[in-house]
């Protein structure tokens, strides 16, 4: 019994804080890096290095989505824009993490207080400033309601 409590109190104190206080007052630093301009090598691998920190400290709620955000910024710094196989496989990814993004950016607006960069794309851009429920509704339409088709 002794050794089992050992054990999952070193786990316990190996594993990070993953709080939101956390992880949002981290962010609140790095956040003004994160979207740009980089000019060099130097300034996206440091966008790179910025996005696996916080991963490390991700709160559970969007553990996965910010992890997807942080593998398509490495796959992004890596890709070789003279191989067309190389520049699909970035597309194809960033395509697949589009929920991801919005998801991020929707719990870090609602949480932190904080925007993220924009994320526009196949799905069109999100609002600020609306509820995470509210996110996957229809736009509304101004046309007056009919009892007819």
């Amino acid at each position: 019994m002794i050794l089992i409590t050992t054990a999952l109190g070193a786990v316990a104190c190996s594993d990070p804080d993953r709080s939101a206080s956390r992880f949002c007052g981290e962010l609140a630093v790095d956040l003004p890096l994160l979207g740009g301009p980089f000019a060099d090598g130097g300034d996206v691998d440091d966008l790179v290095d910025r996005y696996e920190r916080l991963d490390r400290i991700t709160p559970l709620a969007i553990d996965d989505e910010w992890h997807a955000l942080t593998e398509l910024v490495r796959l992004a710094s890596e890709v070789d824009v003279a191989d067309p196989e190389s520049r699909q496989q970035l597309a194809d990814t960033a395509y697949k993490t589009e929920r991801s993004a919005r998801d991020v950016a929707i719990w870090v607006e609602t949480t932190c207080g904080l925007a993220m960069p924009d994320v526009v794309g196949v799905e069109g851009s999100v609002p600020v400033n609306i509820p995470t429920t509210m996110a996957t509704l229809p736009p509304m339409s101004d046309a007056p309601v009919t009892s007819t088709p």
